[in-house]
């Protein structure tokens, strides 16, 4: 799929850094912020919360316990429903601002690499909640993976990934301008965490920040550069296949494999400040656009605050949103609240008028291919779409090739009907899975 969407060099060269997001009244933090994990309040209405403090908790396997902390200082007013930017519906704890701040503001000691060992690493990202947003839909706690791999006791790779896999996002893209020297501390970092054999920084073959490659203090780096004009680009199977097919395959003593620990650029650098800066994840750096704003602008924005806090700040609305995107059009969810808060998995968010003669009618499948012809991996998505909805036999091993999808979604994008083919192919792995 050819991109004709905003990730050019020339879009990226109008800004300049990132902003601090107005602080707003109340912030509504939702008890899950990442896949197969959901938190428990540990805090009660009337309870007083600085800045940082742990508000939730969740067991993981083996006895760790992640935790979910208050990103303001303040009153504990209530644990309510609220709609999260995933589209459902979750309980979220609602924090009333006031006081101190424990970090915002402050000057904090940087720790080197040098100075934890190596089991530190992942005990530090558990606690402090680092999330790895590779997949912004199935966010994963990044301790976690990491013990995940050293308990195999294999060598991987680090691949870190410094564009937006959806090509309607330039998040990862303005995180990598802004904070690349964070971004290469945190990569690091997490490189001793899996003892790496090797670092790879994927790129886009246009970016100008290039040149960092022929600097030696980065020597230990190995630079991947990627066309991202095709979609898709930034998925472990297209990140694996270009350096397979790349020269660096010659130059390193290690090949990628789809086993490596995969992450992006809002990952590495969310693992610096946990680790370096023993910060908590109270914010979350995002990236706002669309027709219906004066101008788009990347928000270093708490984690809680509702988007209807923030668009004040952003200049209020040119026309009214019809439709709100997060997290891209390709990779993301269309959320329909203003009341939405910003989480840990959350990238960017896009309000989009209503276009003349909009469709969003489901349709009957007519047979056309489309579907078939789009996908990268040679599924037929409209076979496994029947199997799933409309009960159509299949061979298991038939039904099992749908563990081969990469989820980019061309199949909806093609689809005349409007099927949610990439939605029920999901379905149909996850059932597979369990």
């Amino acid at each position: 799929m050819k991109s004709n969407n905003p990730v050019v060099s020339s879009i990226i060269k109008n800004y300049n850094t990132s902003q601090k997001a107005f602080l707003p009244k109340v912030v509504t933090i939702p008890l899950s912020q990442e896949s197969e994990s959901c938190y428990t309040s540990i805090v009660k209405p009337g309870d007083t919360v600085k800045e940082g403090d742990v508000i939730a908790q969740t067991e993981i396997s083996k006895g760790w316990t992640s935790s979910l902390h208050s990103s303001v200082p303040g009153k504990v007013l209530s644990t309510q429903a609220c709609f999260s930017p995933n589209g459902r519906q979750e309980f979220a704890i609602n924090i009333k601002f006031g006081g101190a701040f424990s970090y915002l503001g402050k000057t904090h000691q940087e720790m080197k690499p040098e100075d934890y060992s190596q089991s530190d690493i992942s005990k530090k990202l558990i606690k402090n909640g680092v999330v790895n947003t590779f997949k912004t839909e199935v966010p994963e706690n990044l301790g976690v993976q990491i013990e995940k791999i050293n308990e195999k006791k294999e060598q991987h790779n680090l691949v870190v990934r410094l564009f937006d896999e959806d090509p309607y996002r330039i998040t990862d893209s303005l995180i990598s301008k802004f904070y690349f020297d964070e971004i290469v501390k945190g990569a690091r970092i997490v490189a001793k965490a899996i003892n790496a054999k090797g670092i790879v920084f994927a790129i886009d073959h246009k970016s100008d920040s290039k040149d960092w490659a022929k600097n030696p203090d980065y020597k230990d780096i190995y630079q991947l550069e990627m066309k991202i004009q095709r979609y898709p680009c930034g998925t472990p199977r297209e990140i694996v296949s270009a350096f397979v097919r790349g020269p660096l395959n010659r130059l390193c003593n290690f090949t990628l494999t789809k086993a490596d620990l995969f992450t992006d650029s809002s990952t590495m650098y969310e693992v610096y400040k946990a680790a370096a800066l023993s910060i908590p994840c109270v914010d979350r750096l995002v990236h706002f656009s669309g027709n219906c704003l004066n101008a788009s602008c990347m928000l270093d924005v708490k984690l809680g605050t509702k988007l209807r806090d923030l668009i004040p700040q952003i200049g209020g609305f040119i026309k009214e949103p019809a439709h709100i995107i997060i997290n891209g059009m390709l990779c993301g969810t269309s959320v329909k609240s203003l009341d939405i808060p910003i989480t840990k998995y959350v990238k960017s968010v896009e309000f989009l008028s209503k276009k003349k003669n909009s469709d969003e009618q489901i349709y009957s499948c007519i047979n056309c291919g489309n579907c078939r012809f789009a996908c990268p991996v040679k599924l037929s998505p409209d076979i496994l779409y029947n199997h799933t909805i409309n009960f159509k036999l299949l061979k298991e091993t038939y039904a099992a090739s749908s563990l081969a999808c990469i989820e980019c979604g061309l199949c909806n994008t093609v689809c005349p009907a409007r099927l949610p083919l990439c939605q029920t192919i999901k379905v149909l792995k996850n059932k597979i899975k369990e």
